[in-house]
């Protein structure tokens, strides 16, 4: 990865930046903030995990966020206008500001042009719009001259940033080999898997390569709400969905998918109903 200087992270690990990730990641600070000082070298977080406060919330997942003893400075990525979601933005200020009380929160939103209701600022928050195009030079002028895996990335993530508003779905189907499942084929799994844990009490998780931890939020919120429409007495309603972490939760990932990102949905059964 460019910006660590290596291989992707998992979900949610702070790693240290590279030289060039902190050159980057200056720029597009004063871009979308204006001058802005640097209290010492930051981490940065993939797929920062914001966790709901409660069982019925879903929680947050910034694409990225940057961590100073006092400053969260997180980055959210949109390559279609389309997935744009009301109450995304505000959701993250509201989670950061829960879990993070004493550090200030930055929000740079980087997407293709987009028209939409932008969060308030507030004295101890901001938020910069940033289009793709805009940081085309950023990224030219750091990586431009790097080595040859580098500048090899660096001319496929322009190919990718230059099909952003005509073609960016056909270019990702054909040029990214994923395997995505259906939502209610997954949740059909995970329903089945919670079925037995209610029947037999063992504890399992569900093997699904999701693209981000925000959909495997979603996915942990909708199978909650499904237990939880069960008639009351039932069997399933003491099963509790829940988002094992690698760096928090302990053990070991018990699916692939878990091993690959540090995050796996798991279901438990609970001796009094969980909802």
């Amino acid at each position: 990865m460019l910006i660590v200087g290596g291989p992707y992270p998992r979900w949610n690990s702070r790693t240290p930046l590279s030289s060039q990730g902190a050159r980057f990641l200056r720029s597009l600070d004063v871009l979308s903030f204006g001058r802005t000082e640097w209290n010492g070298q930051p981490l940065f977080v993939d797929e920062f995990e914001l966790r709901p406060r409660h069982d019925d919330e879903q929680g947050g997942a910034p694409d990225y966020a940057v961590l100073w003893a006092e400053r969260l400075w997180m980055i959210e990525l949109k390559t279609e206008s389309s997935s744009h979601r009301r109450g995304q933005l505000s959701g993250y200020y509201t989670l950061a500001r829960h879990h993070h009380p004493h550090s200030k929160v930055d929000l740079t939103y980087l997407t293709p042009p987009l028209t939409f209701t932008p969060p308030p600022e507030e004295d101890d928050r901001r938020f910069a719009h940033v289009t793709w195009a805009r940081i085309i030079p950023l990224l030219e002028d750091v990586w431009g001259q790097g080595t040859e895996e580098q500048r090899q990335v660096l001319t496929a993530l322009l190919a990718a940033l230059n099909s952003i508003g005509s073609n960016w779905s056909d270019w990702r189907t054909q040029q990214v080999a994923t395997r995505r499942d259906e939502p209610r084929a997954v949740e059909a799994q995970a329903m089945a898997l919670a079925e037995a844990t209610a029947r037999d009490g063992r504890q399992r998780a569900v093997d699904h390569p999701a693209a981000d931890l925000e959909e495997l939020q979603r996915l942990r919120l909708a199978l909650r709400q499904a237990i939880c429409a069960d008639p009351e007495g039932s069997p399933l309603r003491h099963v509790r969905p829940w988002l094992w972490s690698l760096t928090t939760s302990g053990g070991h990932a018990l699916t692939p998918s878990g091993q690959a990102t540090g995050f796996e949905l798991r279901l438990s059964r609970y001796h009094k109903p969980v909802c």
